[in-house]
């Protein structure tokens, strides 16, 4: 089997006019051929595809799931003029005791060699909304990919920003690194998000050791947010909701508080 979890960390540093903080956090995440999610389903006791379980994967839980997660990965990189990759990972949390929350998803697509050739971040905030960002060969800038930000995510974060995905992760390597890079309209570097592991075949034994190490590890995501959020709050930086498209907001005018943001 080439599935695998990454045990590792996630970082986030922030640095802009408002708030400087930084956070650093134990987690997994798991990394699924999608081509051996029907093998995965029949040989792991603990782990189940479209089908309750302690970990499950279910495939309405991302964009054009109906399609199945291979479809789905296949049509988003078609829509955007890129060939089907030969291998196709998914980098997500799995539901756990029934319950996910994913802030992104990496869908990595890689050649015959072996060499990543495009991605899909998929990112979901915690109003509801969900967007993609398609990675591929128009977006590559240097040995990162770029895009404009165009989906609203954090209540505390406005304004014009370019995204900078970096993707340390070979093909079912023995370690993975994700950095999300972001920068305003004046190239001023504002949140970096850093995720790093190291791999461990996917196995009834590793996920077992995954829930006695990391218990209702998709409760402590969405708990860590909203965690985070309330220090950001206190901090009094300015918070204000997306509207029903989910668009990125102006930024935060000069001398507004957070209380006048609010009403």
């Amino acid at each position: 089997m080439s599935s695998g979890l990454y045990r590792g960390h996630l970082v986030h540093t922030r640095r802009d006019r408002h708030a400087r903080r930084t956070f650093r956090y134990p987690l997994y995440v798991a990394c699924i051929d999608l081509d051996e999610l029907p093998a995965l389903h029949r040989g792991l006791r603990l782990f189940s595809h479209n089908r309750p379980n302690l970990f499950a994967l279910r495939d309405r839980d991302y964009e054009d799931g109906a399609a199945g997660l291979r479809g789905a990965f296949d049509r988003a990189l078609a829509a955007h003029g890129v060939p089907p990759p030969a291998h196709a990972r998914l980098v997500t949390q799995l539901r756990v005791a029934g319950y996910v929350f994913n802030p992104v998803s990496f869908f990595l697509g890689y050649d015959a060699a072996g060499a990543l050739t495009a991605a899909v971040a998929e990112i979901n905030n915690t109003y509801g909304g969900r967007h993609r960002y398609v990675l591929g060969p128009a977006e590559r800038a240097g040995a990162a990919f770029r895009t404009e930000k165009d989906f609203f995510v954090s209540p505390f974060l406005h304004g014009p920003a370019t995204y900078d995905w970096s993707f340390d992760a070979p093909l079912d390597g023995d370690a993975l690194g994700i950095t999300v890079d972001v920068r305003d309209a004046d190239g001023a570097r504002v949140l970096v998000a850093h995720l790093d592991g190291a791999r461990t075949p996917l196995s009834d034994r590793a996920l077992a050791a995954a829930a006695v190490r990391y218990p209702l590890m998709t409760v402590q995501v969405i708990g860590l947010i909203h965690w985070q959020a309330l220090k950001l709050h206190r901090a009094r930086v300015p918070y204000r909701r997306p509207g029903l498209d989910h668009r990125p907001l102006d930024p935060t005018p000069p001398g507004r508080s957070y209380s006048s943001l609010r009403r």
